[in-house]
């Protein structure tokens, strides 16, 4: 995987699940942060990197369409799954419409595991396609 993106972090407030995700995703090579608090969370933020968020479906401060919403407030923020117990059709349309990537149920690790390695495997082939992009129109401004 691209080493520039494979930094996850994971938001949840079970600590087992957390745990089981990052022992997963790390065998996997992607990069994993864990926190159970929204506070850390937005800190971690503002100070790393990361490709691509996960958030669990009830964090105890806070539910994740209020997190969605305070990302997107940022203006950059990385794309954003969300971990739900059941997933539902509503709720896929739901996050959907508020700038949710997908929502994978967290009862199984690899599909989580599998999903965002879609995910990150997604940024990675838009990242070339602009960088490509770009060198394409630099070209064509030089040759101008």
């Amino acid at each position: 995987m691209d080493e520039r993106l494979r930094r996850v972090l994971i938001l949840d407030s079970d600590p087992d699940c957390l745990t089981r995700l990052q022992r997963v995703l790390e065998d996997a090579g992607i990069d994993t942060t864990i926190t159970c608090d929204k506070t850390e969370a937005c800190q971690r933020l503002e100070s790393q990197r990361f490709d691509l968020i996960v958030i669990g479906d009830h964090p105890p401060e806070v539910d994740s369409a209020a997190i969605l919403d305070d990302l997107s407030l940022r203006g950059t923020c990385p794309p954003v799954l969300i971990l739900q117990s059941v997933v539902r059709e509503n709720d896929i349309q739901y996050f959907g419409w508020r700038g949710a990537i997908g929502v994978v149920s967290k009862g199984n690790p690899l599909t989580v595991r599998d999903q965002v390695a879609k995910a990150l495997s997604s940024l990675r082939l838009r990242s070339r396609a602009s960088e490509a992009g770009s060198l394409e129109n630099r070209s064509w401004r030089v040759a101008s």
